[in-house]
């Protein structure tokens, strides 16, 4: 039994547009959990990364034609869902007697429509899908593809039966993480990915996750895949991957990809001592919420090699940080820029422009928080009202959804717009917003000061010409 797992082909262009030059390409580490998890039952796995072969070559035909996998599951992000859906048509016309699966974060939340919209699609994964896929190839092995016993005792599936579409129930969440085989990077061309622009100090560098779940309500976040139940690996798990991409791939910087990575602050503090314990060649950064951390905390993780931090701040009015339930305060902000600052972490925040009440004024005094906190870098997102979250069911109430073409929900250009702006007001805000922030003589000042590497040199220009290309119509 061979499986194919596929991330379908994006340029960093279509997802991030005129962004691009500082858009980030970085290992699909769902796809690799699932493929160890399939390696370590003894079943072949091949990964193929659209996302950066797309760079080299469009062979996708000829590598699935190569593989000849039984079963191709493809992986499904809202704006990539489309892309989804050629993949596997593709792969249909080449081999018609494979079992087309789809799974991912849009499945998760809508499992029936992938199966009623595209014919094709045999099976629908919701939720991890770790255990459901091993445990959907084992009963294809021992009944075939074509017995309804490989089917209905499969927990987190929806599939087709004598023409009818069945949702089986859904699959508990992964109690213990530290089940789970660290993930398949063997199969994946590491050397061809990138992080974002001023994500990284040093390289080589990869992504890690050392949590899943989050347990916040913002609403214009899913969580369709890894639910609302924050669950950790033990630190003593996660030293041992760290040991083995230092091992085998000589990183020297690891990306935290967890949505929270400071939840539980007793598990940080943990963490951090067995790390520093190893005296590993090792910086890493993580992304927090500002309530989530204290002084304390961060000069903790900065002593075990943290040096930056991403925010999700999202708004400079707490009327607007209200209406998406952030569950924040501005004072809370500004206390956790002003610690990270004080213990020697870089700052990374993120704000949304065009949020639930948003007016041109609230827009333009989230600009000026930005200014006023001053981390050492800033991004500018346009809300997105993501199919299944709360922002896009209640998104009647403040404004209108302008497209249901989920390829363009990609976080760059007007979906949504609030009532009392226009689309035109959002994009030239949108601009207004990194001018103000990049183009200010002290920060730039600031950042020349910093400048100690021709690798720094090259990051500052990079961004410079992005900024150039952003205000291009």
């Amino acid at each position: 039994m061979k499986v194919t797992l596929i991330n379908p082909p994006m340029t960093l262009e279509e997802r991030y547009g005129k962004f691009a030059r500082a858009g980030s390409s970085l290992p699909p580490l769902g796809l690799a959990y699932i493929a160890a998890t399939l390696e370590k039952n003894g079943i072949e796995v091949h990964i193929i990364d659209g996302t950066v072969m797309n760079f080299k070559n469009k062979s996708l035909e000829n590598r699935i034609s190569s593989i000849k996998p039984d079963i191709i599951g493809v992986t499904a992000l809202t704006p990539t869902l489309y892309r989804s859906y050629e993949v596997i048509n593709t792969s249909k016309k080449i081999l018609p007697e494979s079992l087309m699966v789809i799974g991912g974060p849009h499945t998760s939340l809508f499992p029936k429509d992938v199966l009623q919209e595209n014919t094709n699609i045999d099976v629908s994964v919701y939720g991890e899908g770790e255990h459901t896929l091993l445990e959907l190839v084992k009963n294809i092995e021992n009944y075939g593809k074509n017995n309804g016993k490989s089917f209905e005792n499969v927990k987190g599936i929806v599939y087709r039966n004598n023409g009818k579409i069945i949702k089986n129930e859904p699959r508990p969440y992964i109690g213990d993480l530290d089940t789970v085989p660290f993930p398949s990077r063997h199969l994946l061309p590491m050397d061809e990915y990138r992080p974002a622009l001023y994500q990284i100090k040093r390289s080589p560098n990869t992504n890690i996750i050392a949590s899943r779940g989050c347990p916040f309500s913002c609403t214009f976040c899913s969580k369709g895949v890894y639910g609302k139940k924050f669950r950790t690996r033990s630190p003593e798990n996660v030293i041992v991957e760290i040991e083995n991409l230092i091992e085998k791939y000589g990183i020297k910087e690891l990306l935290f990809w967890d949505d929270t990575f400071t939840v539980n602050k007793q598990w940080v503090e943990d963490f951090c001592d067995l790390l520093q314990t190893k005296n590993f060649d090792l910086t890493w950064s993580c992304s927090s919420r500002v309530n989530k951390v204290d002084k304390a905390l961060l000069q903790k993780m900065k002593n075990a090699g943290c040096w930056s931090i991403f925010y999700g701040i999202e708004a400079g009015s707490q009327e607007l940080l209200n209406n998406i339930d952030k569950g924040i305060t501005l004072q809370e902000v500004r206390n956790a820029v002003k610690w990270a600052k004080d213990v020697g972490i870089e700052v990374r925040a993120s704000f949304m422009l065009g949020l639930p009440g948003e007016t041109k004024e609230l827009a333009k005094k989230t600009i000026r928080f930005a200014k006023e906190l001053d981390p050492d870098f800033a991004q500018f997102n346009i809300t997105t009202p993501y199919p299944g979250t709360e922002l896009n069911k209640n998104a009647g109430q403040y404004g209108k959804i302008l497209s249901h073409d989920f390829s363009k929900y990609t976080i760059w250009s007007p979906i949504f717009i609030p009532t009392g702006i226009t689309s035109e007001d959002l994009t030239k805000l949108h601009h207004q917003a990194y001018v103000e922030f990049y183009l200010r003589p002290t920060y730039i000042l600031k950042r020349l000061m910093k400048i100690r590497s021709f690798s720094d040199i090259k990051v500052y220009l990079n961004g410079f010409v992005t900024l150039l290309l952003s205000s291009i119509d």
